[in-house]
């Protein structure tokens, strides 16, 4: 699973992991705080790229991750570049996962915004092009349709994870409703 950070992967993951009973792995290095902080939350697999995770998070290649791994498909994880630069800037300033900057501090700090967003968007651009270029199957899936209409996101979505052309009427598929 790739996606710039700030793109719900933890959401996108903790979908999956309770709809098919698995852990999810991720590139990162669990030394770091952040990373700490998923494992709190309930992300286990934080770390793991081998045969005990089916899908690994990455932000790759925007950041490159403590563990390389070698994927045959991908899941593109797209979230609106406002959105998902705000929250980096947010968790960048707070250097946390789940706390924000008050409204007035982007005003008292307009360059440093500015800034980010202005090297941010190309990042954000040049990361999706990656992908979208790949040499691999790639399934892109928008944080927004998971947030307001998950449903039929999600069933596309483990039809393309579980390789299969359909999965109504399956226990997985009962298990989106």
């Amino acid at each position: 699973m790739v996606s710039f950070p700030r793109s719900g992967n933890t959401l996108l993951r903790a979908y999956l992991e309770k709809i098919m009973g698995l852990t999810s792995g991720s590139d990162c290095d669990i030394t770091k705080k952040l990373n700490k902080d998923l494992m709190l939350m309930g992300l286990a697999g934080e770390g793991l790229v081998d045969k005990r995770v089916m899908i690994v998070k990455t932000h790759y290649p925007e950041r490159y991750g403590k563990t390389k791994f070698y994927a045959e498909r991908a899941i593109l994880l797209v979230r609106n570049p406002i959105d998902s630069i705000t929250s980096l800037f947010n968790m960048v300033c707070t250097g946390s996962h789940n706390r924000s900057i008050e409204d007035q501090d982007y005003t008292k700090f307009p360059q440093m915004w500015s800034d980010f967003i202005q090297q941010d968007v190309t990042v954000w651009k040049d990361f999706h092009e990656f992908w979208i270029n790949a040499k691999i199957p790639v399934h892109i899936i928008r944080y927004e349709d998971i947030v307001c209409n998950p449903e039929p996101a999600l069933k596309s979505l483990l039809e393309f994870v579980m390789n299969v052309p359909d999965i109504s009427g399956t226990k997985v598929h009962a298990y989106l409703k």
